[in-house]
Parts: C-alpha cells; structure tokens; sequence
C-alpha cells in the first residue's frame, strides 16, 4: 500500500513538473558583432499563458515579435507550449534582464542572460573569401575627393550561391558609386573591385569603419525521402534554404585637413557669365547665364544671388551636370538669371573663391562687368509672371515678389513732395504685405511640420532615418515598409531609395 502511493505521488509530481515546467529563455547566438540580430525566446508551458510586454531590451528596441505553439497529451493530460521570440540590434554588449511570465495564475522569472558584442575580424589571404578595402591616399583636405576601392575576392574552387556586399556608409562624407567593377585574377583568387569617390565634408581624423558580405550557401531540407525524383533540381529548389556567412573587410583611418577661410570648395574651375542681349527694351528681359566649370567637388558650389539696384531679379535653380572622366570627378554648374529694369544698368563682376588644387592655396576667378543698355525707360518697372530665359525654359515668378517690386521701383514725379509721400506709402504697403505673407507662410508651416517632420527633412542618411523610424515601427505599414528597405540598404547591401515625402505626411496624419 505504502508502494502504491509512492508511485501515485511521483507520478503526480511528474505529471505536476511537465505542466508547471516553468519559463525556460535563451538568446541566440550569445555573442554577436556590432548591430547584429539577436532573438530572445521566452518558452512557457501551461493552459493560461501571458507573456512580458518587452519595447526595448537594454538600449535596443524590439524590431519584431514571432510565436510558435506545439499540444502536448501526456497520461491523457493536455498542456500547451508557446515560444515568444523578440529581435532586436544589439550595439554593444548588455545584459538581458529578468522578465516576469504568468502560467495558469502562478508568475515565473527568467533568468538573466548574456550578449557579448565583439569586434569583427578582417578575413585574410588564404580565406575562400576574401574582403579588402583601400583608399588611394590617407591625408585629404575637406572637398577633395578620396578614391576608395572595396575589392571582394573568391578563390577559383570556392562556391557560393548568393553574395551580398555592403557599402560605405560615413559621416560627414559625401559618397558616390562609380557604375565601372573591375575584375581580374589575383594569385588563385578572381577578385571583383568596386570604386567609390569619398567627399570629406569636414575636417577631422576618421575610421572608415569595417564593411561586411553575406556569403549565402543552398542547404538542402530533406524530407526523409530516399532519392529518386525528389533529389531532381526541381524538387531539391523547393525544399532548400540559404545559410548565411559573414565576413568582413579591414577598417581604415583617414585625416582631413580644413580649408582656409572656412571654404568648401576644392579643385580647379573656371566661371563665365554671358547675357542674350546687351540691348533691350524698358521691362524686358535680360537673360544671364553663369557657367561654372571645372574638376573637384563642384555639386558644393552655391547659388549666385544679384543685388542690382532698379533691377528686378528673377534667378532659377541652379543645375549641375556631374561625373567622373579621366580619372577626375568633376562637371558644369549652369545658372539662369533674368533681369528687368527701365533704366541703364550694369551686371556687376560675379567671383567663385575656392582651394586650388595645383596650388594647394586660394584662389579667386571673376567674370567681367556686363553693361545694359535699356531703351525707353521711364515708365516704371513692371513684375511679370513668367520670364522666357531660352526658348524652351521658363521662370514662372512666385506672387511674393510682387510685393517685392514695390519696394524697388523708383516713382519719377514733378511733385518731390508726393514722390517721398508715395515711396513711404509703397515702402509701408510692401512691408506690411512681406510680414503678412511671412506670418501666414510660417503659421501653415508650424501647423504642417511637426517635429518628426522635420527630423525626417533631415535626415542625412540611411542609419539617421533608420534610428528615427524605429520607434515607430507598428504606427503605420508604410512606417514597416520603410524599415524593411532601410534595413537592406544598411545591412544587406540594398540601394533602395526612401521616399521622405511619403514619410512625412505618414507622421503630419498621425
């Protein structure tokens, strides 16, 4: 009798532990690099479970959730087990803390976990895969362009089914892909060699920091089937996964010395300014083009502004036509300006100040001054709403500058008294109308761009974006979507482009 309740007792004690098994967690991998995914999975067992509600696991905010469930029928007693799984980026090395879970009623603590973050290690010769990065020159001023050159090598008996490289992503540079990929064979390696042109922006010492590739290998999932048909390629590619290696290239440090003056620009240019007419009649348009061109970062060269007084200015957008030829980055700045007035005037000399190349000092080139003569003047300046500056372009002028006009037209009376008396009225008129227009322009704009507008106008890059959109995640699917492809550019080698606008009216509905 004794006996047969001690077996009734283990038994109950068994059945007792399988039910109320506890909370079992784990991470996975334990150690990882630097903004790798973790996954925290959370294992319970019971009838009645309630999971933690986790945001963010030390400083790394949950990216995504996923649950998986399995019955179990034990001595004809059925229990549930359910696994949570929460992945994040970790950036560093943390500690996961302890979270509380509910099982039928009673609360159960898991335990602390662990996650080292290490540093990569730069593949090497002798590797199947190998991954170098070089830069043609380690010292740079701001604006000059450095060549750098991500060479992914393979040796000839190594095998690989997918490969995804990653790209420079840098701060305070300005980074442009070259469309040229060398190729050739190193040794008993074919090496593939990427070209890309850094523009430092400021000054300062630098690490180009390490760049990853995805090595993807088919791993077959059989089905417990012996041969036959289902070893055909066709069934084999429907059963089978990618496994994934990652390696990495060697990191870099690079020095970047300032411009004098507090300049940007750098190369060698040349400027040029040219109307259509020297002759034209009053309130007709004078068409200016101003040509920059030359070698180094000409994309930084800014927007010429006119001040000429009795002249009404009307200046496009620049546009800029850039690319790499010999060697040299570089291209034309092209700028349209129209000027209308009733009065003889004179387009001033325009300079372009920058840091010579050949030289290593500054230098200044001008154009020269430009007379016009204006044919029967006196009437007045008139505004216009569109000045023709070639015969297939058009400046459409905003309404604003109307008011803009009153302020500079010169009233010519016989009357001196009413002449000060009607400038001080228009002078009060144009005023008034600008801060009206500014007050109503700056009132929409408070109301339209929140604060999350804003930081998303700017954002400087990828990883800037990514970071502020993160939080934001489960607000909105085109939130998710934008993550999704912002992630792939950042870690999986992608070149998707983000569309900011889209973006923006997501956070100006919310």
């Amino acid at each position: 009798m004794k006996q047969t309740l001690g077996k009734i007792f283990l038994i109950l004690l068994f059945l007792s532990s399988v039910v109320f098994a506890g909370v079992k967690v784990s991470v996975n991998p334990p150690a990882v690099y630097k903004g790798d995914m973790v996954q925290l999975t959370i294992t319970a067992e019971g009838d009645n479970i309630e999971f933690p509600q986790i945001a963010q696991v030390g400083d790394s905010p949950v990216m995504g959730t996923s649950s998986s469930q399995s019955v179990n029928i034990i001595n004809g007693k059925m229990s549930k087990t359910i696994s949570k799984t929460y992945s994040f980026r970790a950036t560093k090395s943390l500690k996961v803390p302890s979270f509380v879970v509910k099982v039928d009623g009673k609360e159960f603590k898991t335990k602390e976990q662990s996650v080292t973050v290490v540093k990569p290690t730069a593949s090497h010769a002798g590797q199947p895969f190998v991954l170098e990065m070089s830069l043609d020159k380690n010292l740079s001023y701001v604006g000059e362009p450095l060549n750098l050159t991500l060479s992914f090598k393979s040796k000839l008996n190594a095998h690989a089914d997918k490969i995804q490289l990653g790209e420079p992503k840098l701060e305070n540079f300005w980074v442009k892909k070259s469309n040229e990929v060398s190729e050739g064979m190193e040794g008993d390696y074919y090496v593939q060699s990427f070209h890309y042109k850094l523009f430092p922006q400021k000054s300062g010492e630098y690490t180009i920091p390490a760049i990853n590739a995805l090595i993807g290998k088919v791993q077959r999932q059989r089905g417990g089937f012996g041969g036959g048909i289902f070893d055909d390629p066709f069934f084999s590619s429907m059963t089978q996964q990618l496994n994934w290696q990652k390696i990495y290239s060697n990191s870099l440090r690079v020095k970047v010395n300032p411009l004098p003056n507090g300049l940007e620009l750098y190369g060698d240019y040349s400027i040029k300014a040219t109307v259509d007419k020297q002759k034209v009649h009053a309130n007709k348009p004078v068409n200016l083009t101003i040509t920059v061109q030359g070698k180094g970062n000409i994309d930084d060269v800014k927007k010429f502004d006119l001040d000429i007084a009795n002249v009404i200015v009307y200046a496009d957008e620049p546009k800029i036509r850039s690319g790499e030829q010999n060697g040299e980055y570089g291209g034309v700045f092209t700028q349209k300006i129209a000027l209308i007035a009733d009065q003889n005037f004179t387009i001033p000399s325009l300079s372009l100040e920058y840091f010579d190349k050949k030289s290593k000092s500054v230098k200044t080139v001008k154009t020269e001054p430009i007379d016009i003569e204006v044919i029967g003047g006196g009437a007045g300046l008139k505004a216009q709403p569109s000045i023709e500056v070639s015969p297939t372009q058009k400046i459409e002028v905003p309404k604003v500058t109307q008011s803009n006009v009153q302020t500079k037209v010169v009233t010519k009376t016989e009357d001196g008294y009413l002449k000060y008396l009607f400038l001080g009225i228009g002078f009060l008129l144009g005023v008034g109308s600008m801060l009206l227009v500014n007050m109503l322009k700056k009132a929409k704009e408070a109301k339209k761009e929140t604060d999350m507008v804003r930081a998303i106008r700017k954002a400087k890059d990828d990883q800037a974006l990514f970071n502020l959109l993160l939080p934001y995640s489960k607000k909105d699917k085109r939130i998710s979507k934008a993550l999704n492809l912002l992630e792939e550019n950042l870690y999986r080698g992608g070149s998707n482009k983000i569309d900011k606008e889209e973006l923006m009216e997501v956070f100006e509905e919310i």
